[in-house]
Order: structure tokens, then C-alpha cells, then sequence
């Protein structure tokens, strides 16, 4: 096993919470030919340069995505191939992903100027990815309660949502004709995460988000994404509230 395997593996190892080197492969493989579909021949082979020898063939298949396919796309023939919830695939990816970006800024950066624009999130720098206290849940395929002092640490990553660890909200306002591409977006994060948001407008301009888990009754890590991925939505559209 070469030590560049080594130190690849080992860093999807860490960033995803995975418990072995082989399932840390395999993943990374699956990340790579899901991936590999959305490149042009030229990407292709800018990534496989920073892989390591035995993963470079991951790589490389011949794209078959439509021209501007966008990232839940990826998500979910990452879900398909690795048998997992959409929540997990995407995990994985960005544990992949971010390694690549690790590797190879430079490329990272090519990458975020070549691939559509949804892909911007799964290419996560190092030290950017989600807080330690994400990473077991995703891990388990599972949602945590989080705790009062974990909820405001966790706000405080976050634009503007408020609430308790019974649930939170966010409120912005937005014209009418600004709220449909939103909306596109948020259900497009929803779909990608298996979980839901609460939407409603308490007025004309106004649309208002909640979140939580509710079969736990509280917020969870889950919730915390979706959150993020709503302001992710919200800054898209340039909404500036």
C-alpha cells in the first residue's frame, strides 16, 4: 500500500467518520465514479493526477450527465452506488471531495469555476467542513438531539435563525417574483437531505422557515444542515436578509 494511499484514505477516514480503510476505499471510489460522470475529459484527468495510483481508474469513465447537471444529481448517483441515504452520500462526497481540494487547492479552486455552481458546497476546503460534533451522527445515518449549548454554538454559524432546541426559524423578505427561484432551491436541499422545512408567508414579501425533527421533537445536526443550506439558497438569490 503506498503512503500517498495511506494519507488519502486515512483523511476520508477522519473527515467522514469512517471506522476502516476499506470502506474508506470504497467510498472514495464511489465519490470518484459519480464524480467522473460530470467531468469533461480534460477534469478528468486534472483529478486523477492527485489521486493516488489505485484510484485513478475511478475516474476514468466517460461523462454522461447533461450539460449543466446540477449537484443533487451527484448526490444522489453518489446514494445510488454506495447503497446510502442522500444526507450520508452527500457526507461522503464532501469527505472525498474535500481531500481532492487538500491534495490540490489549485484544482479546487478549477473545479468551482468549471462545475456548476450547486457543486460549490460539496467542494469544501480543509478545516471548512462540518464541526466534530456533526460528524458522529452522519456517521450512524442517524439525527442527534443537540443540546441548548450546542444549538447556540451552532446559530452562531448560521444568518439569522432563532429559536430552541425545540425548533428554529428564520423570516426574510423577499419580492414576490424573487420567492419562486428560492423556493426551487430549498425543495432541491430537501430532496437531497430526506428532510423538510416549514414554509410559510406571514406576508406578501415574507417567507418564513422552521425546521426540526420531528419525530424527536427537537432540532437535530440534520436540521442544522438544512438550515444551512437554506441560507445557502437565500444568499444565491441575493436576497441580503
Amino acid at each position: 500500500m503506498s503512503a500517498q494511499y495511506q494519507e488519502f484514505t486515512d483523511g476520508v477516514m477522519r473527515r467522514a467518520n469512517i471506522p476502516t480503510t476499506q470502506e474508506a476505499r470504497e467510498s472514495s471510489t464511489y465519490a470518484l465514479e459519480a464524480l467522473a460522470q460530470h467531468l469533461d475529459g480534460l477534469d478528468r484527468e486534472q483529478v486523477a493526477s492527485v489521486l493516488p495510483p489505485t484510484l485513478r481508474d475511478a475516474v476514468a469513465g466517460e461523462s454522461s450527465s447533461p450539460e449543466g447537471s446540477a449537484a443533487p444529481g451527484l448526490v444522489l448517483e453518489m446514494s445510488r452506488r454506495a447503497s446510502c441515504p442522500p444526507e450520508r452520500a452527500r457526507y461522503l462526497m464532501e469527505a472525498v471531495l474535500s481531500e481532492i481540494v487538500a491534495a490540490d487547492p489549485a484544482l479546487g479552486d478549477s473545479l468551482r469555476h468549471r462545475l456548476p455552481q450547486e457543486f460549490a458546497p460539496l467542494l469544501t476546503g480543509p478545516g471548512q467542513g462540518p464541526p466534530p460534533g456533526l460528524n458522529a451522527a452522519a456517521g450512524e445515518n442517524k439525527p442527534r438531539p443537540l443540546d441548548a449549548d450546542e444549538l447556540e454554538r451552532a446559530l452562531g454559524q448560521l444568518e439569522n435563525w432563532r429559536g430552541s432546541t425545540a425548533g428554529i426559524a428564520r423570516e426574510v423578505s423577499l419580492p414576490q417574483e424573487r420567492q419562486r427561484p428560492l423556493l426551487a432551491r430549498v425543495r432541491a436541499a430537501e430532496e437531497e437531505l430526506s428532510h423538510h422545512v416549514n414554509v410559510t408567508h406571514p406576508g406578501a414579501d415574507l417567507v418564513q422557515f422552521e425546521v426540526r425533527t420531528r419525530s424527536l421533537g427537537s432540532v437535530t445536526e440534520l436540521d442544522m444542515r438544512l438550515a444551512a443550506r437554506i441560507d445557502e439558497a437565500i444568499r444565491a438569490v441575493g436576497s441580503g436578509g
